[in-house]
């Protein structure tokens, strides 16, 4: 009787001891995938690998003896083993960010959001236009390229543009360390511009004008708070980056240049954002537009606004060649978000002045438009 007694009192205690046993093993296998993970990706751009990393542990016995040797280095540490305190896996999880600004969301200054390397995204806009013009090309010229041919256009195209751009590569040694440097990414990207002819069905609806623009850049995000709090004269991002742009045509009416830029973004208030980019040409021995920086300048900047919701927005690109002769560009984009879908936009454009398009960069003419558009 006593025998049983004594069998019953430990069975009794063993069903007591078994829950606060495995609730000290899953604390502690919790906390030192949180320790292991942090180790193996410690800065924040890599936020997505470390919650990946995170998920993916299930070996609590190995996880048991790295505990031991980590947390007995820390008397803290080691009494918060020994009482096992609860950790959740909500507590290894980082707060939820506030809401991205423009600036943050398109080029991934923080970690919030962050992509796999090789997934495409938006770059410039991505819309399908019915554009009308005020002032037809027929006969595009440049100073080493003279031209007779008429064209005979219709003053209106459908106006398509697709610009994609992907990850090359993240949190660059050398530069993640710099000061005020948040993020560092190198981008790959391609965007093309078409205007096609598909009202003129006398000329067989041709393709007038294509433009190929291929670019790779180094992205950075800097750091623009004091003391907590933003300032708007402290740009949020610099990109350097290495352009070509051409036209795909054969002389005469073959057009291209190749640019270096530096790019920066301000945040001038939670709604409105700033780009100013100045460029130089590199020189080409065999040069069919000569005098390009004549009519597109030697730079551009675009301000944007959008409401709190992300629903409208509204941007302004403009360029000037800064010489007395004033050869300049302004184009408005409007975009309002329809059918409740956050991707797909009824975009208005209006643009006047030189460069429309390379083929036209040094003819002056004013284009409106209506369409859709992708993205932002």
């Amino acid at each position: 009787m006593n025998n049983f007694k004594s069998k019953a009192m430990r069975a009794f205690f063993l069903v007591l001891w078994m829950p606060t046993a495995l609730l000290a093993q899953e604390t502690v296998t919790v906390e030192q995938a949180l320790i292991k993970c942090k180790k193996l990706y410690p800065n924040d751009f890599e936020a997505k690998k470390r919650l990946s990393c995170f998920d993916s542990i299930n070996t609590p016995k190995e996880l048991l003896e790295e505990a031991a040797n980590t947390l007995t280095n820390s008397p803290e540490q080691a009494h918060s083993v020994n009482s096992a305190p609860v950790i959740t896996p909500a507590i290894a999880i980082e707060k939820p960010s506030p809401q991205l600004s423009y600036l943050e969301r398109k080029w991934r200054l923080t970690s919030q959001g962050d992509w796999n390397i090789s997934d495409f995204e938006t770059y410039k806009s991505n819309y399908l236009l019915i554009t009308k013009t005020n002032n037809t090309n027929d006969v595009p010229q440049s100073p080493s390229q003279l031209n007779n041919v008429d064209r005979n256009l219709d003053d209106k195209d459908l106006k398509f543009q697709i610009s994609l751009k992907t990850e090359v590569m993240n949190n660059i040694p050398l530069i993640r360390n710099l000061p005020y440097v948040t993020s560092s990414r190198i981008w790959a990207a391609y965007s093309q511009q078409s205007n096609w002819q598909v009202f003129d069905s006398k000329a067989s609806r041709p393709l007038r004008e294509n433009n190929y623009e291929p670019e790779i850049m180094l992205s950075l995000g800097i750091d623009n708070q004091v003391n907590g709090e933003k300032k708007h004269y402290i740009p949020r991002m610099l990109n350097l980056g290495l352009v070509h742009q051409s036209n795909g045509r054969s002389n005469p009416t073959s057009r291209s240049w190749n640019r270096l830029y530096l790019e920066s973004g301000w945040e001038l208030t939670d709604n409105v954002s700033l780009m100013v980019r100045p460029w130089w040409r590199i020189p080409e021995s065999e040069d069919d537009n000569s005098d390009i920086e004549k009519y597109l300048g030697y730079g551009d900047m675009a301000i944007r606004w959008e409401d709190d919701n992300r629903k409208n927005a509204a941007t302004l690109t403009l360029r000037n060649n800064l010489r007395g002769d004033n050869k300049g560009y302004a184009q408005l984009d409007l975009q309002r978000q329809v059918l409740n879908n956050p991707y797909l936009k009824l975009h208005l454009m209006a643009s006047t002045g030189y460069g429309a398009s390379l083929l036209d960069y040094n003819y002056d003419q004013t284009i409106f438009g209506i369409g859709i558009s992708l993205g932002e």
